[in-house]
């Protein structure tokens, strides 16, 4: 069974949908969570993997591949293809200390390039380390780059630098939705190149269960929050959770947004999406914004969780409706 509830039918329809809930699924998306960050590591010989900056990343510590080293890696659609397709890029989730949902990452890719006919890219930011290093504005700096690069290097890439939109998942929903909602700020980035100055519009911001919130008052997620603003206290913390919480940074200048979500998450809370939706609504920003009853948060494109799993059909749709692809 399933409904709708439209909230305002001119720009945001909500739709929840009913669907019973399984712990089977639920420990299977545990089993196939991935701790192990190996498999993202930066590989020179891969001509897949774009490094952000050609020599050491500003801030980082060292060269290591797999700490100090942000990059792309991209999916292209197989045979044939438009030398400007339009590009979204994918960034994962882990709480800012990991990237553990192996399903948000080469899968969605996979999905995007073959079914959307889109040159999907995904995001590898450095990580917050145990002892802060890589915290707030890091990830900023590395989604920044990321999307100007992609638009200062787009007839290379044979991407249209007109339509390229970005798709966060988890707290990589939070770092997606940071740079859409602050889109002149570089978080003081402290060098910059001609790439910086390429300065990326991107068509459209995409979520799956993200994190929205950084007020403890208002449904932050405690380990996102944590990893983020390590170290930070008193009038900076407050000032940060505040500048960093989506829900108050919606402006009628946004981009239309896709988002989806469970009511059931068991890692963020849904009241992220909901109050994200309200601040979309209350600035009259188009929006498809749906809650399904069940949902297992990593799953990605949520294989066999019904009806979760209809959202990547309705993703494609939308893109249509708003004419990202199908031109």
């Amino acid at each position: 069974m399933r409904y709708k509830v439209f909230v305002v039918a001119t720009f945001l329809s909500i739709v929840v949908f009913a669907g019973a809930a399984s712990a089977r699924h639920a420990d299977r998306a545990r089993a196939d969570r991935q701790t192990d960050s190996s498999e993202n590591c930066f590989d020179s010989s891969d001509a897949t993997e774009i490094r952000l900056w050609p020599g050491i990343a500003p801030g980082a510590r060292g060269d290591d591949p797999c700490r100090d080293i942000p990059y792309l890696k991209m999916y292209a659609p197989v045979g044939v293809r438009n030398k400007n397709s339009p590009a979204i890029v994918i960034i994962p989730g882990g709480g800012y200390d990991r990237l553990s949902d192996a399903k948000e990452q080469a899968p969605v890719a996979e999905y995007f390039a073959s079914h959307l006919h889109v040159v999907a890219f995904v995001l590898y930011y450095r990580l917050v380390q145990p002892d802060g290093l890589y915290r707030y504005p890091v990830p900023m700096w590395d989604g920044r780059r990321a999307l100007n690069l992609i638009r200062h290097d787009s007839r290379a890439l044979g991407i249209d630098g007109s339509r390229i939109g970005v798709f966060g998942f988890s707290a990589g929903g939070h770092l997606a939705s940071t740079l859409v909602l602050h889109p002149d700020s570089d978080f003081d980035l402290p060098v910059h190149d001609a790439v910086d100055g390429a300065r990326a519009t991107l068509a459209f911001l995409g979520l799956g269960y993200p994190v929205i919130s950084m007020l403890p008052s208002e449904y932050a997620s405690p380990s996102s929050l944590k990893h983020l603003l390590y170290g930070y206290n008193g009038p900076n913390l407050e000032q940060l959770e505040d500048d960093l919480s989506g829900q108050h940074h919606v402006t009628r200048g946004a981009p239309p947004v896709f988002l989806f979500e469970s009511e059931d998450d068991q890692r963020i809370s849904a009241e992220n999406s909901v109050a994200f939706a309200a601040a979309l609504r209350a600035n009259q920003v188009p929006a498809d914004v749906h809650l399904f009853k069940h949902g297992v948060h990593g799953s990605g494109l949520s294989d066999g969780i019904p009806d979760e799993d209809q959202w990547p059909t309705m993703f494609q749709a939308w893109l249509g409706r708003i004419g990202f692809i199908g031109r």
